[in-house]
């Protein structure tokens, strides 16, 4: 039956051709003289079956069957023989059969038994079995995808801003109300009279492109979805009309530079084995057959963002502080410092550190994140810090497969190695740089894991000697120790594990050789050293593992008849004193008492054993058991000191090695753990690679926090956290430029939700690295003050120029936060006390005193000076003192009284 009113197929692809050319519904049914419903149907009819012919009522494809193509082909066939016919038609029915069952729509509800094995989707949505496809769906190919033949293959990279959004996961079904919403934001005509530096409106402070600055910064900090931005798009121009267009597409094309840029690498559902960004029809593996669109929808995938990229727009902007680290002859630092680097040092290229631990999203589920992330050791810790590249993100149930997961970084980095890679530089000169890989930081599991090795708990468990442990037994059960060997224990090395490697593959053994189960992907890596490039990682070993060990064990109950356990008297003394401490801001978090231990960070176990355990426990642990604690606080404090000799590393080991020995004997050889023998290993990294504090993997759990953070909802968490992470990479880079000549309120509201700057108040600079904070006061200097200036001689000067100074009650010197004695009073937190080159002494009050110039009253003159009155504080005579006589030094010599 016709229908009425129809338009011609040349007419439908008039509006299509229209549409591609930017042109929203109000202009395309203006131009044409269509209704704009009609329009905009015929657009989504068009983007979701890529066809404007005319299709049945049902608003979809006819689905044909074998016995119709047959009856069509004869229809067709007019000109051929009736021999020659039956032959086709013979062919083609037999050809449809041969790839698979006749498929019919309701299929994709299929179970398949056979998926098991497979590794856990990436996607939620495929994850549960109830959702799981057998094989014959699988194997549609090109155009005759038949589980789902009413869906286009989007780009998921393109389609983020549909993740997260409530509408969007409650009704994927009904697309044409969102997809309508989605063009409507399209039209808005402000697109093309978008100017930065044009003010919002007429008298107004803020231009528009610090506006549109803002917005992501606010939308990418909140994890706002597709709705919440739309809102808050009408919003903005409901107070003020055109202040910034209403268009989602138009926040996506202003929020990253690196759209088209991700790369989608597949793995095969039933093996895992990698596939690469073309999946083709079939797995080389398992012969599994494969369809590009069903991989992404059921996302059997990780992005991937190239580091050339991305070193590229970093160099430019940092190249000046590459080598910038501060040095000191005959001392370990950074990793500049350490041996291996400077043994293998080239001119013209620039090493990474490289971390894949994996996060868990969600608490109810075992779906995680696993991203590799990457710092160039060449530039400052602190710039180090700022500027971590995100290579792969992998989500899904449990652990990627190593094969998959790492083949692009490897590749990437072969390339990188070999030919290196052209840059410029700020002001267009053009650099040729070549990259390596040196360092590998991740916690314990992770670790044998890429290297192929046996976990911690089975023979030969140790990544960093041939240490084969012993089973004993510990409580109900039996755990594997390391305990001190007194001959002695071989590290393992490079070409001796390669060897092993070959002979667990030439002899097709089915167990490890000396802990080695086979080779590892990391063999390729150009220029990298399976067991010297991985660096024990002190905040899994030390923070996490042993440190809470022994307070847990102290207070265990079940040892309650030992000698060192600790009741709970002593338990409420220790909260209480714990409770009393004011540390200084450097200290993340302020202590907590031990009774909600089971809920401390790695840095509250970091702060109570290096800074609040050595004081008060002093007169509460049994004095044998106090002096063997305080071999390992004394031996951190000299691996995360500024920097360390030779002599001091040499003297932390042997407290290392003398707290694990000891362990047996005190506590019992089942408390000889995995991490206490990792101790064992950290000085020997030291020398490798620089002080811990280099190599620590605290610097990407922190952006494991962040990725996490970085998503809503519980759909495409993948393609939203890297799509909010390079765009708020992009924000951090444009915030400078963009409000270069904003006022001090839009910079510091940037500050406050892009994270860039500790402090966001109003700030006074008084010199390169000193900063006063807040609003001063005007003030006489008192009589004592006036007498300190004049024992001074190298501020003798100040005296005829003090008839008025500015106080202030905090300012920042070289990132420390400084407060006077009387703010830090009523607070958590002191930061009042400050050590100088001759003494300690407590800040009593800061004041800002004008320096003599000519600059002859001029209010942009800076010539002043910021004096700190102090209090000195008097050393007691006896110092703390604990000899060690088989190490030979006082190991509590880090105390102060």
């Amino acid at each position: 039956m016709p229908r009425k009113n129809e338009l011609s197929e040349a007419l439908r692809s008039q509006i299509v051709d229209l549409h591609k050319a930017g042109k929203g519904y109000k202009i395309i049914a203006r131009t044409l003289d269509i209704h704009r419903n009609t329009v905009r149907d015929i657009v989504l009819k068009w983007k979701r079956f890529s066809t404007v012919a005319t299709l049945p009522r049902s608003g979809r494809p006819r689905k044909t069957s074998a016995k119709t193509k047959i009856s069509e082909q004869r229809g067709k066939a007019t000109a051929v023989s009736s021999k020659d016919e039956t032959t086709e038609q013979d062919r083609d029915f037999s050809t449809t059969h041969k790839d698979g069952k006749i498929i019919h729509s309701d299929s994709s509800r299929t179970q398949a038994a056979d998926e098991e094995n497979m590794a856990g989707p990436s996607d939620i949505r495929g994850g549960s079995s109830a959702h799981k496809m057998s094989d014959n769906i699988i194997c549609s190919d090109g155009n005759t995808d038949s589980y789902s033949s009413d869906e286009d293959e989007e780009d998921p990279i393109a389609s983020h801003l549909s993740a997260g959004d409530p509408d969007h996961e409650m009704h994927q079904g009904t697309t044409n109300s969102a997809s309508s919403d989605d063009e409507t934001t399209e039209e808005d005509p402000t697109e093309q009279f978008f100017c930065e530096e044009k003010k919002i409106y007429a008298g107004s402070s803020v231009t528009m492109g610090a506006l549109l600055l803002l917005l992501l910064a606010f939308i990418v900090k909140h994890g706002l979805s597709k709705a919440a931005s739309r809102d808050l798009l009408h919003l903005l121009n409901l107070v003020v009309p055109g202040c910034v267009p209403k268009s989602l597409r138009f926040l996506k094309k202003h929020s990253t530079d690196y759209n088209g840029k991700t790369e989608i690498h597949f793995y095969c559902p039933r093996c895992t084995n990698y596939l690469g960004v073309d999946p083709g029809n079939e797995c080389s593996v398992c012969q599994q057959s494969l369809s590009r669109k069903y991989l992404i929808l059921k996302a059997y995938y990780f992005l991937v963002m190239p580091l050339e990229i991305q070193l590229r727009n970093l160099l430019a902007r940092v190249h000046s502080k590459l080598g910038k680290h501060f040095t000191r002859d005959d001392s370990f630092s950074d990793v500049h410092t350490g041996n291996e680097y400077k043994s293998e040092r080239q001119d013209g290229s620039i090493t990474l550190t490289f971390n894949c631990d994996g996060s868990p999203v969600f608490s109810s589920s075992k779906y995680s994140i696993w991203p590799i992330l990457c710092t160039i050791n060449e530039l400052p810790y602190v710039e180090r810090c700022k500027n971590v590249l995100l290579h792969t993100l992998w989500f899904g149930k449990g652990k990627p497969q190593v094969q998959s997961f790492l083949t692009p970084f490897i590749n990437e980095l072969q390339k990188l190695s070999a030919a290196g890679f052209c840059w410029k530089d700020e002001i267009g000169s053009e650099h040729h740089t070549t990259v390596t890989v040196k360092i590998c930081t991740c916690d314990a599991i992770a670790r044998a894991m890429v290297q192929n090795f046996e976990p911690f708990n089975k023979e030969f468990g140790c990544g960093f000697c041939y240490h084969k442990g012993e089973m004993v037994i510990k409580g109900r059960g039996f755990t594997r120790v390391y305990p001190i060997q007194m001959d002695g224990c071989d590290l393992r090395h490079m070409p001796e594990t390669v060897q092993l490697a070959e002979l667990v593959m030439g002899n097709s053994y089915d167990q490890s050789q000396m802990g080695v189960k086979g080779p590892s992907l990391l063999f390729l890596l150009p220029s990298f050293d399976i067991i010297k490039g991985f660096v024990p990682d002190y905040m899994h070993c030390f923070c996490l593992g042993v440190v809470r060990q022994f307070v847990n064990l102290w207070f265990d109950p079940l040892y309650a008849s030992k000698d060192f356990h600790l009741t709970d008297e002593h338990l409420n003394d220790l909260d209480r004193a714990l409770c009393e401490i004011q540390p200084p801001n450097e200290i993340s978090r302020s202590p907590r008492s031990l009774s909600e231990r089971m809920h401390w960070t790695a840095c509250e176990w970091r702060a109570f054993a290096l800074l609040y355990s050595p004081v008060i426990l002093r007169n509460v642990l049994p004095a044998v058991y106090y002096k063997h604690w305080m071999l390992l606080p004394c031996a951190l404090h000299v691996l995360l000191s500024h920097f360390a000799t030779q002599d001091e590393l040499n003297c932390a080991e042997l407290c290392l090695v003398q707290f694990v020995a000891q362990i047996p004997s005190l506590y019992g050889l089942e408390h000889c753990s995995y991490d206490c023998h990792v101790l064992t290993h950290l000085t020997e990294g030291v020398r490798n690679w620089g002080l811990l504090w280099a190599n620590s993997v605290f610097v990407f759990q922190d952006m494991n926090s962040r990725l996490l953070q970085m998503y809503s909802g519980t759909q495409s968490i993948s393609l939203q956290i890297f799509k909010n992470f390079f765009s708020y990479e992009k924000i951090i880079r444009q915030g400078s430029a963009t409000l270069q000549d904003a006022s001090t309120e839009i910079k510091d509201f940037f500050c406050s939700m892009a994270s860039c700057d500790r402090f966001t108040k109003s700030l006074n600079y008084i010199g390169e690295e000193l900063v006063t904070l807040g609003s001063g006061s005007q003030r006489v200097l008192t009589p004592r003050e006036i007498a300190a200036l004049q024992k001074n001689e190298t501020l003798s000067w100040c005296q005829p120029h003090c008839d008025s100074v500015t106080e202030y009650k905090r300012c920042v010197y070289k990132n420390m936060l400084v407060t006077s004695l009387e703010c830090s009073g009523t607070l958590k937190r002191n930061n009042s006390v400050i050590e100088t080159s001759s003494c300690i002494a407590v800040v009593e009050s800061l004041v800002v005193v004008p320096k003599p110039c000519s600059c002859e009253g001029r209010p942009d003159c800076s010539c002043r000076e910021l004096v700190f009155f102090c209090k000195q504080l008097q050393r007691l005579t006896r110092q703390p003192t604990i000899q060690d006589t088989q190490i030979n030094t006082n190991i509590a010599k880090f105390l102060v009284k």
